[in-house]
């Protein structure tokens, strides 16, 4: 794994505009925009193939701890409101479907491959990973260059599957698709709104009929004892790129047990158990010493003269994260708004030997296969909102 220079596309904004990615200028660090083609992390075939071998890794353990924690009703560590256990345990032993996720992963240069988290419930980052980098791969590298990403081929093949096999619906069924419109500024969350808007694209060629709605407009119908879009049309089937952990505190969260058998949902409600860092700590707990996992404990005191990172069990995009050295000194801390929800104390990882920069690795799973990778870097050890996107290749070109 190395990063090399890269020579941007004269017009790669119009290009990216051409795919549906059109947030490439939101900031990052210095002011530059989140994609940068300025730069390369290529990869040997060799390494593909480890990552790949540990994405597959992982999600079977995370399958595992899952089945541990709702046989032992763990719920309340992971702060899941009592009155949805139950929709939790449904959810998981009727086996509802998964679409997608993405694991964080560092990896150190020296084949070493360790879990930071996991984003089983709203991964973002899909369009320019899926779509994005595959249109500059080939267009800067040519049509022999080759990366590990078949995001797109697997996630119309899943659709598909979800549709024919696990809910055994007709092609032209519908399906709504919603993410938040707004924060509470009425600006539009436009990395969310292309993200859905992909995610609809996908599934229409799995045959189903998208509707692109806003969750602000998800309603209840007492009446009619379901869910409603704005339009007053029946929600059968619904993906959110909204997270459960919201949703199981605002008004309509006791209305999600009633509607069961009336609502599908993608994500489904297990993935409470999986978007919860509390995960990392039951991961650790079951499997010591794998050497995909960091230790990590719901205390710092097993890490007492060990560099180690206390995360927020919800937090989001490198929040209220603070990285401690071998003497539990300080050395960064981030703000933001989690921490009630508790914490989890995690060694701290090595990664990748690049100067200047902190290069996580992110690792799609599309439904139980790995799927591609992207990269996101800092010049700092806490990966946040301010990260850019860097593409990547594969060195020996297509396999």
């Amino acid at each position: 794994m190395r990063r090399v220079d890269s020579e941007p596309r004269e017009n790669w904004r119009s290009r990216c505009d051409e795919i549906g990615f059109s947030f490439y200028d939101l900031p990052s660090e210095g002011g530059r925009p989140y994609w940068n083609e300025s730069a390369a992390y290529a990869f040997t075939l060799g390494e593909i193939e480890i990552l790949e071998s540990a994405t597959k890794a992982l999600f079977d353990l995370c399958m595992e701890a899952v089945e541990h924690v709702v046989r032992r009703r763990r719920y309340a560590e992971f702060g899941i409101p009592t009155a949805l256990h139950e929709l939790v345990r449904q959810s998981w032993d009727e086996d509802d479907p998964t679409v997608y996720g993405r694991f964080d992963l560092a990896f150190d240069g020296d084949l070493q491959v360790k879990l930071l988290e996991f984003n089983a419930d709203t991964p973002t980052s899909l369009v320019e990973s899926a779509a994005a980098q595959w249109q500059w791969l080939t267009e800067a590298h040519g049509p022999d260059a080759d990366q590990f990403n078949s995001l797109h081929e697997q996630l119309i093949q899943q659709w598909t599957h979800v549709r024919t096999a696990r809910w055994g619906v007709a092609p032209g069924s519908r399906l709504h698709l919603a993410s938040l419109h707004d924060s509470g500024d009425g600006e539009l969350i436009v990395e969310d709104a292309d993200t859905v808007a992909y995610m609809a694209e996908t599934a229409a060629a799995a045959g189903f009929d998208p509707k692109l709605i806003f969750m602000e407009d998800v309603q209840w119908s007492v009446e009619l004892r379901r869910f409603l879009d704005g339009d007053g049309e029946r929600i059968d089937r619904i993906f959110k790129l909204y997270p459960w952990e919201w949703m199981a505190r605002e008004q309509f969260a006791a209305f999600l047990p009633l509607s069961r058998a009336t609502t599908q949902w993608v994500e489904p409600a297990w993935k409470l158990l999986l978007s919860n860092k509390q995960l990392l700590v039951v991961l650790w707990e079951l499997f010591p010493r794998h050497r995909n996992l960091l230790p990590a404990y719901a205390s710092p005191d097993p890490l007492a003269g060990r560099a180690h990172v206390r995360k927020p069990r919800l937090g989001r995009e490198g929040a209220n994260v603070t990285v401690f050295d071998e003497r539990g000194r300080v050395v960064v801390s981030s703000g933001g708004g989690y921490g009630e929800e508790g914490f989890v104390f995690q060694e701290r990882a090595v990664f990748a030997p690049i100067p200047g920069k902190t290069a996580v690795i992110g690792s799609w799973i599309v439904g139980d296969s790995p799927a591609g990778i992207d990269i996101r870097e800092t010049s700092g050890p806490v990966t946040g909102d301010l990260a850019e996107f860097v593409p990547h290749f594969i060195e020996e070109g297509r396999a």
